[in-house]
């Protein structure tokens, strides 16, 4: 009992000494009414308050926006593979899951087209843009060259990306440019020639170059994307060191390779996209940036991982990441980089 009461009283000895504790109020000032205080030397202890006007700064939006890159996916994206975790289907997945973008542009290797498109409008939506370009094997069989020749680039009607430039007469579908916010994007079919959309080994032809110099002389766009489906300058994996199409891509017609890639750095594009070599890359030649899209099969498709790519624009700054398939033993993506393509 002793104990009790000798707590008590301690408890009370110290509630007695500690202050007492009020929370904090802020001084609220309304931001349309400026406080002005009263010269204490007048005969007024009135405060004075005079309403003004207060004006608001508003951040003016910027254009910003990104798009995807797949390449080279040959036949996984038929309807028989819809559901396997590891062909083009389920990558597409990891696409949606990550960010799709505005749209996604493909440079080739897309067989059978129509059932690639069909897997894409059945992951991404049936409204969502996607712009292909031919590959080499692409025109294996006339029902895919029909497909392209057919295909409705523009199906937004007025909503912008808006094709602005449809190709050479021997190659007018397989061959165009489109403007997205304050970027160009240009589309090349490197088979073309004067006679043929198809049927050459890849080059840049008089037919094409001459074209796409006017192209480019007429775009005042701030960056400026180029695609075709053969490098210019064929670079390793960057994670597997495999090589290939080495001397079989544009580099076996040196004078038009380099002509072209002039074309590109007089024009200051900011990069040169392509497929073909189903490896990842991205080297800067000249100032121009040459990225391999790598391939888009599977996760774990030979000779290297299966690949995607997500560009990302932001007024003057341009930001590239690439996905690559993990080693197993899953059927994952992940981040393997990020490149700062501009500035």
């Amino acid at each position: 009992m002793k104990r009790i009461l000798t707590s008590a009283v301690l408890i009370l000895m110290v509630s007695a000494c500690m202050p007492v504790f009020q929370e904090p109020t802020a001084q609220v000032i309304s931001p349309s009414v400026t406080n002005i205080p009263v010269n204490t030397d007048t005969p007024t202890s009135t405060q004075t308050l005079i309403p003004t006007s207060t004006v608001t700064p508003t951040a003016t939006p910027l254009p910003g926006f990104s798009f995807v890159v797949t390449s080279d996916i040959s036949y996984t994206g038929g309807k028989e593979y819809i559901d396997y975790p590891n062909f083009f289907a389920a990558l597409l997945g990891y696409v949606k899951a990550v960010d799709a973008g505005a749209f996604m542009v493909s440079p080739g290797d897309l067989l059978p087209i129509e059932e690639t498109h069909w897997t894409i409008s059945q992951v991404l939506g049936k409204d969502y843009l996607w712009f292909p370009l031919p590959g080499n094997h692409d025109f294996d069989y006339l029902a895919d060259i029909r497909y392209l020749q057919d295909y409705d680039y523009d199906s937004n009607g007025e909503v912008e990306p808006n094709i602005v430039n449809w190709g050479p007469d021997s190659c007018p579908h397989t061959t165009y440019s489109f403007d997205y916010q304050n970027a160009h994007f240009v589309a090349l079919n490197v088979y073309c020639n004067e006679e043929s959309p198809w049927g050459i080994d890849g080059s840049i032809t008089d037919t094409i170059y001459d074209w796409l110099a006017d192209d480019l002389t007429a775009t005042d766009k701030e960056h400026i994307f180029i695609f075709g489906h053969e490098p210019a300058y064929p670079q390793p994996d960057e994670q597997t060191g495999y090589l290939e199409h080495d001397y079989d891509s544009l580099d076996q017609y040196p004078q038009a390779r380099d002509r072209f890639w002039q074309l590109l750095v007089e024009n200051g594009v900011t990069a040169y996209i392509h497929g073909h070599t189903h490896t990842y890359s991205a080297a800067k030649f000249d100032g121009v940036w040459q990225i391999s899209a790598g391939q888009a099969m599977g996760v774990r498709a030979m000779p290297s991982p299966g690949t995607f790519l997500i560009l990302s624009v932001q007024v003057e700054a341009v930001n590239m990441q690439t996905y690559r398939g993990e080693e197993g033993p899953g059927f994952a993506y992940l981040l393997y980089e990020e490149v700062q393509l501009k500035p």
